[in-house]
């Protein structure tokens, strides 16, 4: 399988612990602090590439960095990742992207974003030339991309499904602009949709997690996922519907867990596992990112993803 990322892409300057804000003229010391590749696109394609490394498969990345240091530094970074970045588009327009991640004691983190280059990236950066090279587009943090936003994301999923790609979607709010109308019209042309619970609640209408799964799938989508952070995980399709709680790790932070249980459940899915394989082997990704520092350092290869879910299992029975 050759998997296209297409999305969001920043630096990530993650600063921990960070549980209270410094008043306005004052300051405040943190522990540690790094910058990391982030973003649910670069995250999601090194998550692939390291899943796809014992299939032979490859992992490619679509969007859009400054001609900037930190732009170059991503996509070298990306490159030593086995990321292929030949569509990765440099702009002279805007600065690359930059997260500004907040780890509170305990993992749990919360962002200040800049979207610089990212709110460049149009349809036309995906064209059909690009998107026939590959057999699965995964669109990444749509919601934060005003210019794959509505109709223009929809028609970048509808052609790749013309040309045979199955498609996923992730995506991330971004207040004040309108979730539903940035979201629904893709997901009648998507095959794999993986919001969070939050985000699965303002796009879908809907509170309740059963309620969210069939409004799901009355869109079109295959596989109805909703992320559920420390609660685990709820995966349906037409034929049935599974809950899975989480596994217990320590937690150092939950930067990127959510790309990786993402990327987990797009391989699962290809493989043709059943929902419940895919919705372990998925969480197991999640576990294994959590107790690694930043978006990508706990990103695991399937048989490693494969081992700690076998552990897990283990030790809870």
């Amino acid at each position: 399988m050759n998997v296209l990322s297409s999305g969001f892409i920043c630096g990530d300057l993650a600063l921990d612990p960070v549980d209270e804000l410094p008043p306005w003229g004052g300051n405040r010391y943190v522990s540690d602090a790094r910058l990391t590749i982030g973003g649910c696109a670069a995250n999601a394609a090194v998550a692939f590439a390291r899943l796809l490394a014992e299939d032979g498969g490859q992992s490619a990345i679509a969007g859009r960095i400054g001609d900037d240091d930190l732009g170059w530094l991503l996509r070298r970074t990306l490159d030593a990742e086995g990321v292929a970045t030949s569509a990765l588009l440099a702009s002279t327009d805007a600065a690359t992207a930059i997260n500004t991640v907040l780890v509170a004691t305990g993992g749990e983190r919360s962002f200040y974003v800049f979207s610089g280059a990212c709110s460049l990236l149009t349809p036309n950066d995906l064209p059909d030339s690009l998107l026939r090279q590959f057999d699965h587009l995964h669109l990444a943090a749509l919601g934060a991309l005003p210019g794959l936003a509505g109709a223009a994301g929809a028609d970048v999923a509808r052609r790749a499904r013309a040309l045979g790609l199955t498609v996923s979607l992730d995506i991330s709010l971004n207040p004040p602009r309108d979730a539903r109308a940035d979201i629904l019209p893709l997901l009648p042309h998507v095959d794999l949709f993986l919001p969070s619970l939050s985000e699965a609640q303002v796009v879908l209408g809907s509170d309740d997690l059963p309620g969210l799964l069939a409004r799901g799938l009355e869109t079109g989508v295959r596989l109805m996922a909703v992320k559920l952070g420390a609660g685990g995980a709820a995966l349906a399709t037409a034929e049935g519907q599974v809950l899975l709680p989480a596994h217990r790790v320590t937690v150092v932070d939950t930067i990127g867990a959510g790309d990786a249980w993402s990327a987990a459940a797009v391989y699962g899915w290809h493989q043709g596992w059943p929902l419940a394989t895919i919705g372990g082997f998925a969480n197991a990704a999640g576990a294994l990112a959590v107790q690694a520092p930043g978006a990508i350092a706990g990103l695991g290869s399937a048989s490693a993803i494969r081992r700690l879910a076998g552990a897990l299992a283990n030790d809870r029975g």
